[in-house]
This record gives structure tokens, sequence and C-alpha cells, in this order.
């Protein structure tokens, strides 16, 4: 991994974040050193990637612009775990990389800037910033990139529910939100 690579990849995901911070940085570093361990390479989408995020900051925009992945196309997975860590995942040969933060944010560094910060990913080789594991990742085909494999309609509310995110109650299909609650709360609606 080259420091020119680096600064190319970082420069991509601080547009697309918005600004340059240390999550974009380390996040940087990690996509690109996810890639280089499932040897492929950068600036090309590889259908054959499925990227496990494991938080949902800053580090999430990094790996998303740097892997070409996203939760459109089914390829990049949110996990909300709250754990500084991602899983590079080959669908063709079932190789999976969970790399984890190893010293990125250690508590003796907390007095560094964020231009330090900056600068010590940059230049500090991926092995010595993170531990990484090989895993064995099980995925359902419902699971996989593509068009929706399964299509159903919530007996409650009605609306479609696609890739088997529904749970049945009474052998009726139920929608997430009608059997455990919403994040929102309907106050008008239109018809």
């Amino acid at each position: 991994m080259n420091i020119e690579d680096y600064d190319e990849q970082l420069k991509k995901a601080g547009e697309f974040h918005g600004e340059i911070c240390g999550g974009i940085a380390i996040g940087t570093k990690l996509a690109m050193y996810g890639l280089e361990l499932m040897k492929m390479e950068l600036n090309q989408r590889h259908k054959n990637l499925i990227v496990f995020l494991e938080i949902d900051r800053c580090m999430a925009d990094a790996v998303q612009a740097v892997t070409k992945c996203s939760m459109g196309k089914r390829s990049l997975k949110q996990m909300y775990y709250g754990k500084f860590a991602a899983t590079f995942y080959n669908i063709d040969t079932e190789e999976a990389i969970r790399i984890t933060d190893f010293d990125a944010n250690k508590k003796n560094k907390s007095k560094e800037t964020v231009e330090e910060m900056k600068k010590r990913f940059r230049e500090t080789p991926p092995e010595k910033l993170f531990t990484t594991e090989k895993v064995k990742v099980k995925l359902k085909k419902s699971q996989m990139p593509g068009k929706p494999h399964t299509s159903t309609r919530c007996s409650i509310c009605g609306e479609r529910i696609t890739d088997g995110r529904h749970l049945n109650r009474g052998g009726k299909p139920v929608c997430i939100p009608c059997a455990e609650g919403a994040y929102y709360e309907i106050i008008e609606e239109n018809q």
C-alpha cells in the first residue's frame, strides 16, 4: 500500500463524507487494507465483494467510498454492533477477513490533534493499526446482492416486504414494524 494511493483514496472518501476527519482517515486505510488482503484492485467495483460494517460512524463512509460497495447494491451490510470493525467477504471463494482496530485509537494517543492523527494513519503500515482474523460468513440466498429474492405483503399494514425480512405470526407474514414497533409514528396518512 503506497502513500500516493492512500492520498487519492482519502480525497475521494473526504469528498463523499464532506470532510476529512479521523474516522475518514482510518476508515480509508482499513478499506484499502481489506481490498489488498482480498487481492482486489482499487478504483473498481467488485461484484463478488460484500463488506459487513460493525459501526455506523465516519469510518463507514470511507469504506463505502473506497470499496464502492453500497447498501443499494446489497454489497454493504450494516451490522450496528458499535465496534470499529469490518469484514470483507468474497462471494465466489467464500473467503472472509475481519479487520478490527488494533492501535488506531489507543488511549495514550488521545492528546493527538486531528492533523497528527491523519499523518499517523497515512504513514503507519496497516498491519500495525489493525488486527485481522479469517472468519466464516454464512449468508442466506435472500441476503445476496441482486434483485429481491422473495416478496410478500404484511398481513396487518399491507406493505410489501422483500427478502424474507418478515416474521410469521399465526401463520401470516407480518413486517417487523407491525410485529415489534417502528422507529416512526404515523401522525397523518395520505390516501
